[in-house]
């Protein structure tokens, strides 16, 4: 799809002005997605889901339906990428299915994996990680690498950040940032 309208450019001048602008708007939603998830994973809600992960016996025993809070999960899960995908495309101004490509999803689990995963302060940590690796590697390829050897080389890329997560796991199996371990306050 190609032609997708870019909302607000013709308020602005020039690209780099609409560029910067789309940059806060794009901090600001992430911000509040970001606030309204940690309040999301701290209230009862997001402690059954914690549960359901943890021990789907036991959260069933204690009445939980298991399948309705995944399903709620899901669809809360599936707005936030929605909103994501609007901004991106709205930005690009085109969608082709060769933007999405299995290295984007090899990249999303290595973010996850290096920022630990469980919460939101680690994916973000993992995020900025991972993509600095990948888009400084990418600069210095194209910089330092022979034109005729750069697409050999877009291959060290990869290699990084499979070294990454080989030296996180093995050093910090969790990841950067851990789950936080909670423990009930009714024990000790």
């Amino acid at each position: 799809m190609t032609g997708i309208p870019r909302p607000f450019r013709a308020a602005f001048g020039n690209s780099l002005s609409y560029n910067v602008f789309h940059l806060c708007l794009v901090a600001v939603f992430a911000a509040a997605i970001y606030v309204a998830l940690e309040r999301i994973v701290r209230s009862p809600w997001g402690r059954v889901l914690k549960a359901i992960r943890e021990d789907e016996v036991a959260a069933v025993a204690l009445g939980k339906d298991a399948r309705r809070f995944r399903l709620q999960a899901f669809v809360l899960g599936s707005t936030i990428i929605g909103l994501a995908g609007a901004l991106y495309v709205g930005f690009v101004g085109f969608v082709s299915p060769f933007d999405f490509l299995p290295i984007l999803t090899f990249q999303i689990w290595a973010m996850m994996i290096v920022g630990g995963s469980g919460n939101n302060r680690g994916a973000l940590l993992g995020a900025l990680i991972v993509w600095g690796l990948w888009s400084g590697s990418g600069v210095l390829i194209a910089k330092l690498v022979p034109v005729a050897y750069q697409t050999q080389g877009g291959a060290v890329q990869s290699i990084l950040i499979g070294l990454l997560l080989v030296v996180m796991l093995v050093v910090k199996p969790r990841g950067l940032i851990g789950e936080e371990p909670v423990v009930s306050r009714h024990v000790g």
